[in-house]
Formats: structure tokens, C-alpha cells, sequence
């Protein structure tokens, strides 16, 4: 967790939007200091980093609009919750929590590699594996960080078995990376609580100025290779727990391989990665644009705290089997279900309502289940959905109109 500098980088500090949005979070930032809940110091930077280093100038000035609206320190608080919930910790994946489809794929063997790859193409990828197959093909049967080949590739086709004993390269396995995650897609019941949970996410985007997105990922267009790239098993999980992001460059489509610490890239990963392609019409490649969103969010939540609190509430959810009597456990419940796609903790109907008019969770007393595991848990009544997308309508407005003074 890294401090708010105390001064707006140049480009910024001509915004008075930002400016005084900025000021605010400094105020707040020092007050979260001495209250009683830690979760507000990082509530506090995450907003502030949200300005700096957002994913776009307009997700810049919607969030020092938003900041501008709220009326004191825990209305703040709410909102920074807020893009705790929906952006920091949907990026964020939890995969022991997520089924995974398999991960293998067992093509028949080929002689070459233009037979394997006629064999394999998936004009219109519709699952995971299919995703797979095509992102295997556009980046060359390797991991686009390590160049390490897919082994299942080179143990059925003779010519990638040739070429990767004549370059000497490790064979390992490899997943299909989604960097907007598949449990990001709404449900298909529109009542149910995983779709309001995903039409969060799609709101807060929508809120930044990505309104395309949510209609570009919807249904099994989640699969599609602009949202997908090959990584090794282990760069994989670094980079759906944000320790690993693309960092763009001056160079199209050359990135810098980022992370808060170098003890996550290790010596045979490659520093600079090029995205290529053999037919950018039927293979693109990952969009630019989410890999910025996805860049930003791991940004934020390394400088503002938050991933590395939800690493350790995770790490104490694994030991929770049984929630405790003095309500300690209500921060790991609030965690057991926001992966599983439910939008809120168990929470008291009569709870008072926020200025987004979304109910603000109380401390859950948990007396009365206290012997009860998180799995029953999860069968409790949820409070109502929040409707983001209605909410924040009236501020992207404004907010776009601000951004192209930047």
C-alpha cells in the first residue's frame, strides 16, 4: 500500500474537477488513518490511484465526479466499496472458486503445422475451449510470456517437435487467459444474483466511457481472441491476481511485461512482449483496450491496497470452516460470496440506502448462524441488486464532457 502523493502530476492538476476531487481524498485518506475500520485507508487510495491512474481520462473525471458528489467520509467510503467490489475484486479471479474448463487439448497428429492448424480453426470460438484452440494458433503454440510451446502441440505434430528441439525451448502446459474473466458474462436469468453481480462490472465500465464492452463481450462473445491470450499455467494465475499486466508502449502492439515486485517475473520471462498474428481478420489480436482497463486495475490495487488485503482475507477464508461467534467473520463471508457471483453479504432489510441508492451492507451479527458453514450461508436471503447502470448514467454524461478538456 503506497500513500497518495500530495500533488497531481502536471497533466492532471489543469482539471479542476480532479483537483478538487483529489483534495478531498487526501482529506479522506488522512481521517482513514485513525478510524476503526482499516478497509477505509485503502477505500481512500483506491479512489485517489482511480484518478491517477485510471484506465482512461474519462474514467479519470467519472470518478473525481463522483468523489465531488459524495456528501462526507462515508459516503466515500460506500463508493470506494464500491469499485472494491466491482472492478478491483471482478479483475481479481479467484479461480479455486471457479470451475475451469480443461485445460488440455488433445489434437490428433498432424505433420505439419498448417495441417494442425486447419484441423484446429474455430471460425466463431463459443466456449472456453474453443478459445483455446484459435488463441494456440494465432500466438504461435506457445505462452506469449515464456515462448514456452503448448506440449500437447509438439507431442502431436511432427514439424513443432522439429522446431522446438532445433530452438531448444521448455515445453510446458498452457491456459487460455481471459482478461475479462468468463464469470464476468451475466446470467441468462435476468432476477438471478450472478447477473446483477456482472451487470456491475458492465456498469462501472460503461461508467468509464467503455460503452461498447459490455455489448461487444456479451454471451459466448466473452470467448472472442480479442479477450484472450496464451500463458503458461503459472503466468496465468500472476496474471488474473493482478501481479502481472501489459503495460502499453510507443511501439503498436509491444508491451512491457509490469508487476509490483520483480520476484514475480522470473529470469526466462521476456520483458517486452509483441503481440503477432498470421491473419489479423479471422486471429486478432488482445485488444489494447482491455488490456488497459485490465493494466489500470492492477495498478490500483497494488498502490491503493487492495489486492493485497483480498489476498489475505482469501488466505483466512481457506482456514474458516465454521463462522465465529463474535462476527470476525464477516468480512471472509462477504468474500466467500462475492466470487461465487452473489452482489452482497447477508444484511439487515431495514438497512438505510446510500446516495447511489444501493443499500450500504451493516456489520452482519452473526449470533444468530453462527454455526452454520459458508456454503449454507450462501442459501440466506442476499439484499436487493444494485442497478449501477441506472445510477451512474447522469455522471458519465458530465464526466465525458469534462474528459476532452484533459
Amino acid at each position: 500500500m503506497t500513500a497518495l502523493p500530495a500533488e497531481l502530476p502536471n497533466r492532471l492538476s489543469n482539471s479542476p474537477t480532479i483537483k478538487s476531487a483529489y483534495l478531498i481524498c487526501l482529506q479522506f485518506e488522512q481521517s482513514a488513518k485513525t478510524h476503526p475500520d482499516p478497509k477505509r485507508l485503502i477505500y481512500a487510495r483506491l479512489l485517489g490511484y482511480l484518478m491517477l491512474a485510471g484506465p482512461s481520462d474519462g474514467a479519470c473525471v467519472a470518478v473525481a465526479r463522483e468523489v465531488l458528489s459524495c456528501a462526507d467520509d462515508d459516503a466515500l467510503a460506500l463508493n470506494g466499496k464500491m469499485y472494491y467490489d466491482h472492478y478491483i475484486y471482478a479483475f481479481k479471479k479467484v479461480k479455486c472458486r471457479t470451475p475451469i474448463p480443461s485445460r488440455h487439448i488433445s489434437p490428433p497428429s498432424f505433420d505439419t503445422r498448417k495441417a494442425m492448424i486447419t484441423g484446429m480453426l474455430v471460425e466463431v470460438p463459443q466456449s472456453h475451449r474453443d478459445a483455446k484452440k484459435n488463441a494456440l494458433i494465432r500466438d504461435g503454440f506457445r505462452c506469449v510470456v515464456t515462448g514456452f510451446y503448448e506440449k500437447s502441440m509438439v507431442e502431436n505434430n511432427k514439424e513443432l517437435e522439429k522446431l522446438s528441439d532445433e530452438e531448444g525451448w521448455t515445453l510446458n502446459a498452457t491456459d487460455c487467459a481471459h482478461i475479462f474473466a468468463e464469470s464476468d458474462m451475466p446470467d441468462a436469468n435476468e432476477g438471478s444474483n450472478k447477473h446483477h453481480y456482472a451487470a456491475s462490472l458492465w456498469a462501472v465500465m460503461d461508467r468509464f466511457g467503455y460503452q461498447r464492452i459490455p455489448s461487444d463481450l456479451n454471451g459466448n462473445n466473452i470467448h472472442r481472441l480479442e479477450n484472450v491470450l496464451t500463458l503458461d499455467v503459472g503466468v496465468r494465475c500472476l496474471f488474473d491476481e493482478l501481479k502481472l499486466w501489459f503495460e502499453p508502449t510507443d511501439t503498436s502492439n509491444t508491451y512491457k511485461l509490469t508487476s509490483p515486485s520483480p520476484r514475480y517475473i522470473a529470469q526466462h520471462y521476456k520483458t517486452s512482449v509483441t503481440f503477432t498474428t498470421p491473419d489479423p481478420e479471422k486471429l486478432p489480436l488482445p485488444s489494447p483496450e482491455y488490456l488497459s482497463i485490465h493494466a489500470a486495475c492492477a495498478k490500483v490495487a497494488h498502490l491503493s491496497g487492495a489486492g493485497q488485503h483480498i489476498d489475505k482475507v482469501l488466505r483466512e477464508l481457506e482456514d474458516t470452516k465454521v463462522l465465529s461467534k463474535d462476527g470476525s467473520s464477516a468480512e471472509a463471508l462477504e468474500h466467500a460470496l462475492l466470487p461465487t457471483n452473489l452482489l452482497c453479504i447477508v444484511t439487515n432489510p431495514k438497512a438505510k440506502t446510500d446516495v447511489l441508492g444501493t443499500r450500504a451492507p451493516p456489520s452482519p451479527t452473526l449470533s444468530a448462524i453462527d454455526t452454520l458453514t459458508l456454503v449454507e450461508v450462501s442459501d440466506c436471503i442476499l439484499s436487493d441488486a444494485v442497478d449501477l447502470q441506472h445510477a451512474f448514467a447522469p455522471v458519465r454524461l458530465a464526466a465525458s464532457a469534462d474528459a476532452k478538456q484533459l
